[in-house]
């Protein structure tokens, strides 16, 4: 039986709309056997993680810590680094549709087995 997660920065649930660092809100999808279902929903109350202040980083960073995969608009350089010592995959999809991103990535997944 083949689990893992997916964290997508949306505002709106819709779209992946927002910046790794900054984001108000990460939604939790479980990917099981190839079928995905949404685990739960995360919302901060401010965007504190521009302008070199990292702390807001730091808190989504704990957030994604048990997800094998990272969407978001845009992410950072240090973060990226972060990730890549992790062994996280990340992608930057500026206004993709989530539910797009999400089969796409369970469609990678397949092919690499």
């Amino acid at each position: 039986m083949s689990q893992y997660r997916i964290a997508v920065a949306t505002a709106d649930g819709h779209k992946v709309d927002q910046h790794f660092g900054s984001a108000s809100r990460f939604d939790i999808y479980r990917i099981e056997d190839d079928v995905s279902a949404k685990e739960k929903t995360i919302s901060f109350g401010n965007q504190d993680g521009c302008s070199g202040d990292h702390r807001g980083a730091e808190a989504r960073l704990e957030l994604v810590e048990n997800c094998q995969y990272v969407i978001a608009a845009r992410i950072g350089s240090r973060i990226q680094r972060y990730f890549e010592t992790q062994r996280k995959k990340y992608f930057e999809m500026p206004g993709s549709d989530t539910d797009y991103v999400i089969e796409k990535i369970v469609e990678y997944r397949k092919r690499s087995k």
